[in-house]
C-alpha cells in the first residue's frame, strides 16, 4: 500500500510567476510535478511516477506495438516505454488497473488530494 498525494501550489519563480505546479508525493517523497495549465496535470505527474515504478510491468502490457489501442496514453516507441499523462488522469487510473491496482481517493482539500494504491489480490481481477 502506497499515500499518493498531490499537492497543488503557484509558481514564484522568475520566468514561471503565477503558473500552477502539481507535485505528487508518494509516501511523503516527492516523485514527479509539473506546471502551466491546459493540460491534465495531476495524470501528467502520476504518468510520470508510474513509468519509472512499474517499467517492466508496462511492457507487458504494449509488446512490439507503438502504441496500445487498449490503453490510451502508453507507448512502446521499441526504444522505451512513455506514459503521457496529459491525456488523463482517467487514462492512467485504467493502465494502474491492467498493472493489478486499484487507485482510491480517500481526502480532498482545495490544494491537495490524497489516494491510497492498494495491490489488487490475483482472485480478485
Amino acid at each position: 500500500m502506497k499515500i499518493l498525494k498531490f499537492k497543488w501550489t503557484i509558481s514564484r519563480g522568475r520566468d514561471t510567476y503565477g503558473y500552477n505546479i502539481c507535485s505528487l508525493y508518494v509516501d511523503d517523497k516527492k516523485v514527479a510535478s509539473c506546471s502551466g495549465g491546459g493540460y491534465d496535470m495531476e495524470g501528467t505527474v502520476l504518468g510520470m511516477w508510474m513509468e519509472k515504478e512499474f517499467y517492466e510491468e508496462l511492457t507487458t502490457l504494449t509488446p512490439n506495438r507503438v502504441s496500445s489501442f487498449d490503453y490510451y496514453g502508453l507507448y512502446n516507441d521499441n526504444l522505451a516505454i512513455r506514459l503521457d499523462g496529459a491525456c488523463g488522469f482517467n487514462c492512467m487510473t485504467r493502465v494502474l488497473d491492467a498493472l493489478g491496482y486499484k487507485l482510491k481517493r480517500i481526502d480532498s482539500s482545495k490544494n491537495q488530494t490524497i489516494y491510497i494504491l492498494e495491490e489488487v489480490p490475483d482472485e480478485m481481477r
